[in-house]
Parts: structure tokens; sequence; C-alpha cells
């Protein structure tokens, strides 16, 4: 419960697909409280209106511009190719961002030390990966390895630019299957909607060139499952996340909504649990 003396912070919402959405309202209807919410953006007009409707239309929709203008804090969960222009508003107008897009840093990693430079707080929410926190604990003593094995259905992947550039075709999968091998950052290039995590998990280790991806394709498979191992003088991280879809659609982690509405409410409390 946010006191009358503690600041309500006002959020601007950036993408309105799925995780915009979910944390859109759970502002809206008091479940996260700390915010208000005033305005929504999306590059496309019509999604920003429809999520406005649902919010009975006490939300504007507003050019991006504007809306970075007038917020304390944004939300970014657009796509790789948009978040990079996004962040650089968001810190040329010194205003705090919470981005989902973190695939977008593989072109742009100068926006975190530009970020850094000009005191603008940019949080990465782990996304539908656990084990991130013991990950930076463990960096203090010095990482050696960090590799990632993600495991999701085949219809999970499909469209993948990895896939198409090689005429690729997962329908004949018929049990687990290694589709990939290499680096977060071929990796994100090759799976620029599935890849995310291994980029969240970069950052939070041994960079990008350093981090070790497998992806599988598992007809089997119910749960999309995230295996982070990660070694070094401390002794060895091993985690494993299965998670569910999104119940509204099965392209999205239903971890990944929790993720985001959990760093908001931890940037609104005055306790920090964790790492």
């Amino acid at each position: 419960m946010i006191s009358e003396k503690e600041q309500v912070m006002k959020i601007g919402i950036i993408g309105c697909g799925t995780i915009g959405a979910e944390v859109a309202k759970a502002i809206f209807t008091g479940t996260l409280p700390g915010y208000v919410l005033c305005g929504l953006h999306d590059l496309k007009e019509g999604q920003a209106a429809s999520l406005s409707r649902q919010l009975n239309g006490g939300v504007p929709v507003s050019s991006l511009e504007p809306l970075v203008g007038i917020s304390d804090i944004l939300f970014e969960a657009t796509a790789k190719a948009a978040m990079p222009d996004i962040v650089e508003r968001a810190i040329h107008y010194r205003k705090a961002i919470v981005t989902m897009s973190v695939g977008g840093f593989v072109d742009r990693p100068d926006l975190i030390e530009s970020a850094q430079a000009r005191g603008v707080h940019l949080y990465l929410p782990s996304g539908a990966l656990g084990g991130i926190d013991a990950l930076l604990a463990g960096k203090e003593a010095g990482l050696n390895h960090v590799t990632l094995t993600t495991t999701k259905h085949p219809r999970s992947l499909h469209g993948a630019p990895y896939l198409a550039n090689r005429n690729m075709t997962l329908d004949g999968v018929d049990k687990p299957t290694v589709i990939f091998t290499g680096t977060a950052r071929e990796a994100i290039e090759g799976f620029p909607a599935n890849a995310n995590v291994a980029i969240t998990l970069s950052l939070a280790g041994i960079g990008m060139d350093r981090t070790g991806v497998q992806i599988i394709a598992d007809p089997e498979c119910k749960r999309t499952k995230q295996e982070v191992v990660a070694e070094g003088p401390f002794g060895v991280i091993r985690t494993v996340t299965e998670g569910i879809v999104a119940p509204h659609n099965p392209r999205t982690g239903y971890l990944a909504i929790l993720s985001a509405i959990a760093v908001l409410r931890r940037i609104a409390s005055s306790t920090r649990i964790g790492t």
C-alpha cells in the first residue's frame, strides 16, 4: 500500500502488446500501486487505442516524444529494432526506463554507458529466466563459463530468421533436436523473438560473445525450458526454469509478464530482497 506521503510516479507505456497491456492493466486496477498511467504509445496506433478502450478510455494515446516528456518513468515492450530509439530518447530526457526488448543492446551497447553517464536508471527485468540474482553475486568473484540451453516447441520457433536463411523447416521434427549452437549475439540475430533471455544473461554475466547458447526444438515440450549453468571461483550455479505461456498469447512467456510487474513493484518499494 502506498501512503499519501509517498510519491506516485507517472508512467508511460511504450508497446501495447501482451506484456505492455498486462502491465497497464495491473497499474490501472491498483494491483501494482505507486504509479499512474499518463499515456500509451504503440507503432500500431490501433493497438494503443484498443488498450485505452480496455482501460475505459481513461488513458490517452500519445505520440512518442510528448509521452517521454511527461513521464517520470517509461516502460518499453516493443521489439529489438525499435528499442534503441526509445531508450535513446529516455536518456536524452533523463527519464528512467524499464526495457523488455534487451536484444536491441546488441546493436547499441553504447546506450548502457550513455545511461550511466547521464545518471539515467535503466532497468532490465530477468524475464522468463531464473538465476540472474545468483549470477550477479557470482560475478563479484569472477565467471569462467556461462551457458544457456533453451528448449521450445517447434511452433514457437517458426519464422525465425536463422531457419528462414537456411531453408530449414521444423515440421518434421519428432524428437528433441538441437537446431542452434552459438553465442548469445548469434542467437538474438537468428531468433530475435526467442532469445532475449540470452542477452539478459550475457549482460548480467560475461558478455554476448562469451555466453554460449543452445536451442532445442522438442515437439513434446509443453513448457519452455531455460537451463543456465555458470562456473567460477564461487562454485557452480545451475538453474532450470520451466515456464508456461501467457494466457492470451502463446508466443509470450507468462513469467516475462510477471517479471516486468515485479521490477516495477520493486522500483516503487523501499524494500529490496535478493541481489
